[in-house]
């Protein structure tokens, strides 16, 4: 939020200038104006919305290519930044939708701690991952 804000503050100033020195502010360079706030606010979205969905998608690839079962649905809620923000340390818990033998199972898996080493992120408890399986 920081960023656009930042992006904002220094588009309205160059607007600004522009105005000063033409005495003048045509359409064009309103539309020019526009379209550059526009593609700012698209690309703050879509960068947030990839950060989000990182670990979610994370969880989904390793859990098909460990358990061998396909993920056709998932929820991930974070739960250390209620309290804490930590860059290095996120719990998430997960709640996903699995089919195994012809049957759909809805699953949770509490406190999955994924940790982040330099530029890796690694699963602490996988290999005996919690989760709660009840039949769809």
């Amino acid at each position: 939020m920081q960023i656009i804000i930042a992006l904002a503050i220094l588009i309205i100033t160059a607007t600004v200038i522009l105005y000063l020195i033409n005495k003048r502010f045509e359409k064009k360079e309103f539309i020019i104006l526009l379209v550059i706030i526009l593609l700012s606010f698209i690309t703050y979205i879509f960068y947030e919305n990839k950060k989000e969905n990182f670990f979610p998608n994370m969880f989904k690839e390793k859990y098909e290519k460990e358990k061998n079962v396909i993920v056709e649905g998932l929820k991930a809620e974070l739960l250390n930044n209620k309290v804490v923000s930590s860059k290095d340390k996120f719990i998430y818990k997960f709640t996903y939708l699995i089919k195994k033998d012809n049957k759909e199972f809805l699953c949770t898996a509490n406190e999955v701690e994924i940790n982040r080493i330099q530029d890796n992120f690694v699963f602490k408890n996988f290999s005996d991952l919690k989760e709660e399986c009840i039949e769809k």
